[in-house]
Order: structure tokens, then C-alpha cells, then sequence
């Protein structure tokens, strides 16, 4: 979209088993908008967030995943709707069992228990100012590195905004695996984080 204008793409790898990274690398050689960082083992959702998030040199940040849920069009649309908010959310419909319903819900009430915080709908992806993201010291290796965005937001009273709802598409490839056991139990270890952290940090701002 030439309205767009300049813009930059940033892959992370996060430790691939398969010639993902070679494919990453083929590709930037192609297209100049690319770059490519690679983790040499998995270190989880909320680490490569990170590694993209800190690579990053746009006035205007956002994330897609690799598993075909989120269209280009969506970051599209919400880059077009940011306006003068410093954070954009948007919400997210999609087709699930009813185990992974339960298991969203039971994480949604630990969240409200621990962090006391509730989303309100906005599950879907963000858009963000570069420099306003690059200024928050994020620690989740899991996907509460996202909630991670929010709370700072909210936290230093910047600007938000909600967009529409967009129904997610089928995965193209993988599994989620945010019903593993393990990725569930380190959520919560990080949960428990990030409230102290919270906690710390609005104890300083007040003192």
C-alpha cells in the first residue's frame, strides 16, 4: 500500500528446528525492508515480542504471528485508525474447543486476581508508538509480555484507544502451546513477577 510509506519488517526465529532461519535469511536478501534475528534455542512468545520489539526502529510498532491468525490487513487497519493515541487495542473472535475456553477463562480470572487487571475484550493485536515501546523495560518470556505494554501504559496515564473486532483465521501451520502445562505454570510464576514488579514500581513513582 503506497500510503503506507517507509517501513521496515523484523523476523525473529525463536529457535527453529527446521530451516525456518535459512528461509528468514534467503528473504533478506530480496526484500531490504527485512531484517532477522534468530534465538538459538525457544525461549518463548514473550522473548521474541521482546527481541522484534527492541530491533524495532518505526514511529509505529505492532506484531503479527507466524501462524496465519493475523492478516497484514489488520496491523494495516490499525496503523490507518492510531491517530494520536499511543497505544491502539483491538479485539479478537475466534473459533475455539471448550477446553481452551475454559482454560482462557481461568486465566482470565487469575489475571484479575492477581494483577487486577481484566481486558475488557481487547485480546487481539496492538499498535504502539516506536519510541513509547522501546522505553518500557519488558520481562515475560511468555505472552504476558503483552499484557506487559498495556499495564505501562495505563500505569503513566498515556493515551489508549480500542479498535474493532476481527474474527481470526484458521492456523496455517503449528499448534498453540498455550495449553501446555508447562507454558500454563510459567504464566502464573510470571504473573506473580509481574505484580511485584508493579507493585515496586508504583512505590517508587509515589515516593
Amino acid at each position: 500500500n503506497p500510503w503506507v510509506g517507509p517501513y521496515e519488517v523484523v523476523l525473529v526465529n525463536d529457535g527453529s528446528r527446521d530451516d525456518t532461519g535459512a528461509v528468514m535469511e534467503r528473504l533478506t536478501q530480496e526484500l531490504p525492508q527485512l531484517s532477522v534475528w534468530h534465538h538459538e534455542t525457544n525461549r518463548g512468545f514473550g522473548a521474541a515480542l521482546r527481541t522484534g520489539f527492541t530491533r524495532s526502529r518505526g514511529k509505529a510498532v505492532t506484531f503479527i504471528t507466524a501462524d496465519g491468525e493475523i492478516g497484514v490487513d489488520q496491523a494495516l487497519r490499525l496503523y490507518k485508525e492510531i491517530a494520536d493515541y499511543d497505544l491502539l487495542l483491538s479485539g479478537r473472535e475466534r473459533t475455539v474447543g471448550a477446553d481452551r475456553k475454559i482454560l482462557t477463562w481461568g486465566v482470565d480470572l487469575m489475571m484479575r486476581l492477581i494483577l487486577g487487571f481484566w481486558h475488557d475484550g481487547s485480546v487481539g493485536i496492538y499498535i504502539v508508538r516506536g519510541d513509547v515501546l522501546r522505553s518500557i523495560p519488558l520481562y515475560s518470556d511468555t505472552g504476558l509480555a503483552n499484557l506487559e505494554v498495556i499495564l505501562y501504559c495505563q500505569d503513566r496515564k498515556l493515551k489508549i484507544g480500542k479498535s474493532g473486532v476481527t474474527k481470526a483465521r484458521p492456523r496455517l501451520s503449528g499448534q498453540s502451546k498455550v495449553t501446555h502445562l508447562p507454558t500454563i505454570l510459567r504464566t502464573l510464576w510470571e504473573m506473580w513477577r509481574l505484580r511485584w514488579r508493579i507493585r515496586r514500581q508504583r512505590q517508587a513513582a509515589r515516593a
